[in-house]
């Protein structure tokens, strides 16, 4: 076996997300399952048994945060010395420019499960196949959107082997590059809101420790302590209230399986 030509990869993605497809693929933090198109973001959001108050999360880049979010000075130097100079995936959530055109690119029904009180979730700096698929989605103005490969409750999984068979079946691209970088954390990333004057913590996840200790050194923010993952598996400190095209989306399946 030879190196993983990522941007090869990364374009045979492109095409079937072009087409409306669904695809799972490597970021740092975990596999993700993800789409262009609508249609296929509601399969995936069924598929995975997800309650109503979940969100899409949007799959990006440093380059995409750049150009869409909105932040301060002091939220952009944070973001920057996270993703940049320490080299850690970050789910980065912010208030964010609704005029870009990938942004206007997005239905209203499926804007309204991504937006939160008007702040937008991207993951950024996830990896070098992350980074090219990206590369081009954006180059085109398309959203990309998705959460993790996992079923709900199931966990983050870190080899296509331990994804779920139901996920597997409705994808239709695999990339699979084997055990991922973050691993040993057993979450997926830990998730940062800045759509506020500071930093809250959403979800502690990957490189937790590492986040709160600079954030604390270097501008003396302080983030709650982990409790461990007996306490809090998955790491989510706050619940949002249901959106009601998920719960829509949601009720026809329950009536049917009662």
């Amino acid at each position: 076996m030879t190196r993983p030509d990522v941007k090869a990869d990364a374009q045979r993605v492109f095409e079937v997300l072009k087409a409306g497809g669904i695809a799972i693929c490597p970021a740092d933090v975990g596999y993700a399952v993800m789409a262009t198109s609508a249609k296929s973001l509601e399969k995936i959001f069924l598929t995975k048994q997800r309650g109503a108050h979940k969100r899409h999360a949007g799959i990006g880049s440093y380059a995409i945060h750049k150009e869409v979010h909105v932040v301060s000075p002091m939220q952009r130097e944070i973001i920057d010395h996270l993703s940049q100079d320490l080299d850690i995936a970050v789910g980065v959530i912010a208030r964010y420019n609704h005029d870009h055109p990938m942004v206007k690119n997005i239905d209203p029904v499926t804007l309204e499960a991504v937006d939160v009180n008007g702040s937008l979730s991207l993951l950024v700096n996830a990896g070098a196949f992350q980074d090219a698929l990206t590369s081009l989605t954006f180059a085109e103005n398309l959203p990309l959107l998705g959460s993790s490969a996992n079923l709900t409750g199931t966990g983050t999984k870190y080899r296509v082997e331990d994804i779920n068979k139901e996920l597997l079946d409705i994808a239709d691209i695999v990339i699979d590059y084997g055990l991922l970088k973050w691993w040993v954390h057993g979450r997926s990333s830990t998730l940062l809101d800045f759509s506020g004057p500071s930093v809250e913590t959403i979800r502690i996840g990957a490189c937790y420790d590492v986040i709160k200790d600079v954030l604390k050194r270097r501008w003396n923010i302080d983030l709650p302590a982990d409790p461990g993952m007996e306490s809090l598996k998955f790491g989510h400190l706050r619940n949002l209230a249901p959106v009601p095209s998920l719960q829509n989306l949601i009720t026809p399946v329950a009536v049917q399986s009662s």
